[in-house]
């Protein structure tokens, strides 16, 4: 079943796969994929002279890049579809592995419903589908969690009663090449997606309830393995952003924690959220006296608060905790094993949220095809296209024959220009649709518009 549902959900996120890059997607391809060196993927340096690397460098997921990298340098393919693979292997198999174990868990109905809500999760299923890194970080951290339970407990998953599980304690369970997988798994979900860190925390504060000095010292190896591996992928992401102050000023968010709750139960589509909700609490009811829902809960709280109160980063979305998905699936599975009568409940919520993501599912969210066609055309025609500065990051994915404007004065040597994203200079945008009043859109979720004089 977990294989069966597995496969469903990669081939359904394939649908559509040919739809073009969304803006950080592009942004990540131009500048650390379809780029002459493979040491662009660790964003070492700017390939687009007007973009700074800081500017970028926190679109770079290097793992996805770095893996992306050796398939554009061995095949030379620029097709999205190529591209999206990995990330849609790395959801089915998160669907499918949480499925199996979840059913070996709680029972067929509970893993299958579960399954099912991570599979039609909005949250999930919209990071999964682009060139990201989030479902190789939530791959990652499923692996891990239970490279580290199953010595632990010789079944499906953290039971967290607080007793030794097997003889000698867990510490007797973890074989040298056990901790090896654990450290190599982790740290390249941090790889992925920076973090899946907090996964690793939540890691280290479970064991830590064992009250068991060998248990706690013996994987500490191993932790601390995978942090020198994530942490050596993106330094050099973070000393560019932190050494040359490429971050934004901190803005506060005042309605973080509520987005966060709410998307990873359904939104934006409502009635997912009510339904799903109401069983995400009685799963937490049925594991109320587990140390590791409590440790969890912890740990993940603590990041929120200093992201949102201490950090204030300018860029905050709930994606970046995504790995939390499949451990709402657990919960979800435990009630659903003490009263099967919340399968149905689960299953509706994931019709619903099938039917909220329709009508967009394989609908260009950028008109960047479109715009590049357009580029191309006035180019061969001798004729010079421009863009508004900041808008070549994501173009350069798809055309590199225009010129980049980032003043009015420069206006003057364009013949047409195209706009393609709201990132740009509002003003020098608006400048330019007055000097050029030709417009024509190019459709896509967010359209782009061409301006000709």
């Amino acid at each position: 079943m977990g294989l069966l549902l597995g496969v469903l959900t990669f081939a359904v996120y394939m649908v559509g796969s040919n739809r073009s890059f969304g803006y950080d997607a592009a942004a990540t391809f131009a500048n650390f994929i379809a780029t002459p060196s493979l040491l662009d993927a660790f964003a070492f340096r700017s390939v687009i002279p007007t973009i700074p690397v800081t500017q970028v460098a926190t679109n770079d997921h290097v793992l996805l890049s770095l893996a992306s990298h050796v398939i554009f340098s061995l095949t030379g393919s620029r097709s999205e579809v190529v591209y999206r693979l990995l990330p849609g292997l790395a959801a089915g198999a998160t669907v499918g592995l949480s499925t199996a174990v979840l059913t070996r868990r709680f029972g067929l109905i509970a893993g299958l419903c579960a399954g099912l809500f991570i599979a039609t999760d909005p949250l999930f299923v919209d990071n999964s589908r682009d060139l990201r890194g989030y479902s190789l970080a939530a791959l990652g951290s499923v692996v891990g969690t239970l490279t580290l339970a199953l010595p632990i407990h010789g079944g499906a998953g953290p039971k967290g009663n607080g007793r030794r599980g097997m003889a000698g304690g867990a510490g007797a369970g973890w074989s040298r090449w056990h901790l090896v997988a654990y450290a190599i798994v982790m740290g390249l979900a941090m790889a992925a997606q920076l973090f899946a860190g907090v996964v690793l925390v939540c890691h280290v504060a479970w064991i830590a309830t064992r009250r068991s000095r060998s248990d706690l010292l013996r994987p500490v190896p191993a932790w601390a393995g995978a942090a020198a591996i994530g942490i050596a992928a993106n330094a050099t992401i973070y000393f560019e952003e932190l050494t040359r102050h490429g971050l934004p000023p901190p803005l506060f968010n005042p309605t973080f924690p509520r987005d966060l709750a709410l998307f990873l139960v359904g939104a934006p589509v409502l009635l997912p959220v009510a339904l799903w909700v109401a069983v995400l609490g009685l799963g937490l009811w049925t594991q109320w006296r587990r140390p590791w829902l409590w440790t969890t809960l912890a740990v993940v709280s603590a990041a929120v608060v200093v992201l949102w109160l201490g950090l204030r980063p300018a860029f905050l979305y709930p994606r970046f905790f995504v790995f939390l998905v499949p451990a709402i699936a657990y919960l979800m599975a435990a009630a659903i094993a003490r009263w099967w009568v919340l399968g149905p409940v689960v299953v509706v919520g994931a019709v619903a949220a099938v039917i909220g993501q329709a009508p967009t599912y394989v609908e260009d969210p950028l008109a960047l095809p479109q715009a590049a066609a357009a580029v191309e055309q006035v180019h061969r025609s001798g004729q010079t296209a421009c863009v508004v500065h900041s808008d070549e990051q994501v173009l350069s994915a798809y055309t590199s024959n225009f010129d980049v404007v980032t003043n009015a004065d420069q206006l003057e040597h364009c013949d047409v220009v195209v706009v393609v994203s709201w990132g740009v200079d509002l003003g020098l945008r608006d400048e330019a649709a007055r000097r050029f009043p030709g417009l024509t859109t190019l459709p896509a979720y967010y359209p782009a518009v061409v301006l000709r004089r």
